[in-house]
């Protein structure tokens, strides 16, 4: 459990918020001077091809039959690409501007329709697909969960910004950016061996003689989708989860800029106060992994969430309200921080909504639901990078050409970065607690879950004949 379900998500998305998401936009902007309408609007055209991509990949991974699964093989394809993908993101050549958008462009392509495409679209079927037993869903939910924010939050709030300071901004530092990003993205090949190797999809295996008897392979995506959006409870749930992404990047990638140029007036100066914001703000998320689990047990996943989300919204307001003084700044980020703990568990709730799909149509979404699910997570990512990089052009961001420049940046600047760290996510937390109001699946789980082991268990045993039936019995 710790290596399939922690240790490995945890390398793959130190690789993807270090390499492709937190400090990608700063490369463009910092060190490659690249700005204007081209790179504005490219992520909004990337997730054009990734939508896309998303639903071919989740077909995919439907039909694909194997003695492993059908998600896991996946996983262990995908890292190579986004080992090659995250190099290329960053050894843009120094040639004419028109060729380094081209570049930039079918990089950021190659990384997020398609590599990390592979691997999410996969990784999002692990915890759904492990086990019916809701109290060990839940186990794997929250460990999965932790791998994918904790310890990659840690690298890229603490430790990168020391190493980003070290490696400098403008032009004649790309090369030290591209050895630094380089090492990192082959963390990618190691993390999906690992996840690979120490994940199982019991329910695959569970389902595979009913789907073979029940001629399960002609559910089309048609099917699955109709199955999904006349489903309340996966059109909450994945509602839930764009929320969370969307916050999630724009406070991440909002906080070095929040950082460098509201709390201090330079890149130097900024370095000190992510180190303090992340290593005093955001520690709940380290510990809270372990007060989660008996509160959850007491109280239930979604009773927790709401209570917690209610808590992260107060704690996103005293950040906004702070302007950049330290003190009500880290008193903020502990608050908010400490109410987003039950986040980790939303993975079994995906999970529960796909239960339920199950049980009311006779057959899984599991493709569907996975494409749906990476799309989310992609598409809010470049929503967010167009909003920063729309704000940077619009507001009239100063670029520093080293490390040590002081700069003032404006005041509508300065607004604009505040709303992104602690605004938008104090608006989204208020608008999952709306949705968690409903999100009412619960309580209904302990016969949901009985009811699909005892039609899955009938199929198998109509299928081997009345003599190992009767064995069985």
């Amino acid at each position: 459990m710790i290596l399939g379900y922690f240790l490995g998500p945890c390398f793959v998305y130190m690789v993807y918020y270090a390499v492709a998401g937190t400090y990608l936009t700063q490369f463009y902007t910092d060190v490659l001077g690249i700005g204007g309408a081209a790179i504005t609007m490219m992520p909004f055209f990337s997730k054009i091809v990734d939508a896309v991509t998303n639903v071919i990949m989740g077909r995919i991974v439907d039909k694909t039959r194997t003695v492993q699964g059908k998600a896991r093989p996946w996983i262990l394809i995908s890292g190579i690409f986004m080992a090659a993908a995250g190099v290329l993101l960053y050894a843009v050549p120094n040639w004419s501007n028109s060729v380094r958008i081209v570049w930039i462009i079918i990089s950021y392509n190659l990384f997020f329709a398609f590599a990390f495409t592979i691997y999410n679209i996969s990784h999002a079927l692990m915890v759904p697909l492990s086990t019916r037993n809701t109290k060990q869903r839940d186990s794997l939910a929250m460990m999965t969960s932790a791998g994918t924010n904790m310890i990659p939050g840690l690298l890229v709030t603490i430790i990168l910004p020391l190493m980003i300071n070290a490696i400098g901004v403008g032009s004649n530092a790309q090369s030290r950016w591209l050895l630094i990003m380089g090492i990192l993205s082959m963390l990618a090949i190691p993390a999906t061996l690992i996840e690979y190797y120490f994940t199982k999809e019991r329910i695959t295996e569970e389902t595979a003689t009913a789907e073979s008897a029940n001629d399960n392979n002609s559910i089309t995506f048609t099917q699955q989708m109709k199955a999904c959006f006349s489903n309340r409870y996966w059109i909450m749930i994945m509602c839930f989860w764009g929320l969370y992404q969307f916050l999630t990047f724009m406070s991440t990638n909002s906080m070095l800029y929040y950082c460098n140029w509201v709390m201090s007036d330079s890149v130097q100066g900024g370095t000190g106060m992510q180190i303090l914001v992340n290593a005093i703000g955001q520690a709940p998320l380290g510990f809270g992994i372990f007060i989660l689990w008996p509160l959850v047990k007491k109280f239930g996943k979604r009773n927790v969430m709401l209570v917690g989300y209610i808590i992260a919204a107060i704690g996103s307001f005293t950040v906004l309200m702070s302007r950049g003084q330290l003190m009500p700044v880290l008193i903020g980020l502990f608050v908010k921080s400490l109410g987003a703990v039950p986040t980790y568990a939303i993975s079994a709730q995906i999970a529960e909504a796909l239960d339920h799909i199950e049980w009311k149509n006779g057959f899984r979404a599991d493709g569907f639901s996975a494409s749906v699910y990476s799309i989310l997570v992609t598409v809010m990512s470049g929503v967010g990078q167009i909003m920063i990089l729309f704000g940077i052009n619009a507001a009239g961001y100063i670029a520093p050409s080293s490390n040590t420049e002081q700069i003032i940046q404006s005041a509508a600047m300065q607004n604009f970065f505040s709303w992104g760290f602690a605004g938008i996510p104090m608006i989204c937390y208020v608008i999952g607690v709306i949705i968690m109001i409903f999100f009412d699946i619960e309580k209904k789980m302990p016969r949901i879950s009985a009811e699909l082991e005892a039609n899955n268990s009938c199929d198998r045993n109509e299928d081997t004949g009345n003599e190992d039936t009767n064995e069985t019995i």
